[in-house]
């Protein structure tokens, strides 16, 4: 039988290199899972300015067909506005016959009141 001072020593001794393995597992673990999460960090970052660019390109073929249809209301309005000008002076009493018929229109699409009716 061993005194009991050796055995004290090697289970000391044991103990001391069972606690240095789990400390070198715990570190070796915390590496993994630190690499992992800035792994996913990296990749979230890659998708989210991705995304980030994709939106401004399409923000800006946006604003740029926008800028189309402004630009072509534009064009219109201003031929409606020529070709009422040159109708108006080539055909004054044609312009004004039409606006009378759309006021007629209009003044018959509202409602009719009766003068003793109070709801009206």
């Amino acid at each position: 039988m061993k005194p009991f001072g050796e055995t004290a020593r090697e289970t000391r001794a044991k103990a001391s290199e069972l606690a240095e393995k789990t400390a070198e597992n715990a570190r070796l673990t915390a590496e993994a899972a630190k690499a992992r999460i800035q792994d996913g960090y990296g990749r979230a970052r890659a998708a989210t300015e991705d995304l980030a660019a994709r939106a401004s390109e399409q923000a800006g073929v946006a604003r740029e067909a926008a800028g189309e249809v402004y630009e072509k209301g534009k064009a219109q309005a201003k031929r409606a506005n020529s070709k009422l000008k040159d109708a108006a002076e080539k055909q004054p009493l044609a312009l004004v016959a039409g606006a009378v018929a759309v006021g007629a229109l209009l003044g018959s699409l509202l409602p009719k009141g009766r003068k003793d009716d109070p709801d009206s």
